[in-house]
């Protein structure tokens, strides 16, 4: 079952998953209220799209700035910014719903300044975790997190039916502005959270030898692109965390089946939108049993084969869903697919925290969570060029090929960390294997 060792512990990191849950929560009830009350006013997809566009810029900009500035500046400081800006948000989100004629450019302006306040704060977050909890803990504290996310994905939007469905929209933007407070509250009772990690932690870690410190300028505060250049120096250089970044990208780019939901629904189950519901419902309900399940990544020692076994469990869920005649099979396949995503996250959480040094948590972070907003969305573009040329079905079936193929393709490349286990600092420097953060042999271009 799950494990818990992290919590039992002690330590902070019982507030921060609890602050997380109900932070995650409002923002379910924000999503789907906004996208409700774009629609109602516009009658327009296109509309939607856009607010969801405009959003995605605002977290593609706050993650790039939170990066540095969660490698710069104390942690809790900029999570302390992100929670209570987003209790303005939802605040005025409530008020304009209560409105005679709500105002749809206050919910642009407000989606753009959430997005970019939301995406500092979650990097920020994302960096300190490794901070809050022992080595031996990392992996078990990526599965508590990767529970927390898919809860709030799953009990968010659907209180957030409800609430719309009952009170109406001020009400539920009301309450997720209530329920954010109470999370800004809870985060007040963390201790201060500078990004730390010892100078020695940085080196060798870029492809031409040079040492962080030194791309950074020897030391001396560097400017914000310098300072991200650094990040990406980091991961070219660091074998381990460009593996997991690329075999991530693949699976984002070429197995997208989500956004052809509404066309399979349509064309191929002959259903309508409460079948878009389902087919989205099924692979939560494989994440929410892989979660509640997943106390066994923490005494895996060869995180990269799990990894790589995860996502090829995805390329064939794809392959299944698309090639799938009926809807209860393809919701099975659907459900696998939910299980290995969430294996896939947790690996790639542990890998990520492991073979990072504190210096550079934040912009390690960044990155990654950029890409993990970007890549989908290219991928659902491709996906539907794709449907449009050969039909959703052979386009689904199609991208879990595809990123089976590319996955073979990444193994290839990094071949070298297949017989590597990932273990604890002491005694992994002396066999060679592949050890923890401080690892100087992990962070060897491949």
């Amino acid at each position: 079952m799950l494990d818990l060792s992290p919590l039992r512990a002690g330590g902070p990191l019982g507030l921060v998953l609890a602050a997380r849950v109900l932070a995650l929560l409002c923002i379910g009830l924000t999503s789907v209220g906004v996208v409700v009350q774009v629609y109602e006013r516009t009658s327009s997809s296109t509309q939607v799209g856009m607010v969801s566009l405009v959003l995605a810029a605002g977290l593609l900009l706050g993650f790039l700035a939170g990066g540095v500035l969660a490698d710069r500046r104390d942690r809790k400081g900029l999570i302390l910014i992100g929670s209570a800006w987003a209790v303005v948000t939802f605040a005025v989100l409530a008020a304009n719903a209560a409105a005679d004629r709500p105002a749809l450019w206050v919910v642009y302006v407000a989606g753009a300044m959430f997005g970019f306040t939301e995406g500092v704060a979650e990097t920020a977050m994302t960096a300190v975790l490794p901070s809050l909890v022992a080595e031996e803990h990392i992996p078990a504290t990526g599965a508590l997190v990767t529970v927390t996310t898919t809860l709030g994905a799953i009990a968010g939007p659907m209180l957030g039916g409800v609430l719309i469905a009952g009170p109406g929209l001020a009400v539920t933007f009301g309450v997720a502005a209530a329920g954010t407070a109470v999370t800004t509250l809870l985060l007040t009772r963390l201790g201060p959270m500078p990004p730390g990690g010892d100078a020695s932690d940085a080196q060798e870690t870029t492809p031409d030898g040079a040492s962080a410190e030194e791309a950074g300028g020897g030391g001396a505060p560097s400017g914000a692109l310098a300072d991200l250049r650094e990040g990406f120096r980091f991961v070219g250089g660091n074998r381990v965390v460009s593996a997991v970044l690329v075999v991530d990208l693949c699976v984002a780019v070429l197995a997208t089946p989500n956004a052809l939901f509404p066309e399979i629904a349509e064309k191929r189950l002959s259903g309508g939108p409460e079948l878009v519901g389902l087919l989205t419902t099924a692979p939560m309900i494989g994440a929410a049993l892989a979660s509640l399940t997943s106390g066994w990544t923490g005494r895996t020692r060869y995180h990269w084969r799990v990894l790589c076994a995860a996502i090829a469990t995805w390329g064939v869920a794809c392959l299944g869903f698309g090639l799938s005649p009926y809807l209860g099979l393809g919701l099975v396949f659907l459900a696998i697919g939910g299980v290995a995503d969430t294996i896939s996250e947790i690996m790639r959480r542990t890998l990520l925290m492991t073979h990072t040094p504190d210096a550079l948590q934040g912009r390690v972070s960044s990155l990654w969570l950029a890409q993990a907003m970007t890549a989908p969305a290219l991928g659902g573009v491709l996906a539907g060029l794709a449907s449009s040329a050969v039909g959703p079905a052979v386009a689904v079936a199609g991208g879990g090929a595809a990123c089976l193929l590319a996955l073979a393709v990444v193994a290839v490349v990094y071949r070298q960390l297949w017989p590597e286990t990932i273990e604890s600092d002491q005694g992994s420097a002396e066999n060679g294997e592949l050890g923890g953060r401080d690892n100087r042999d992990a962070t060897a271009p491949a």
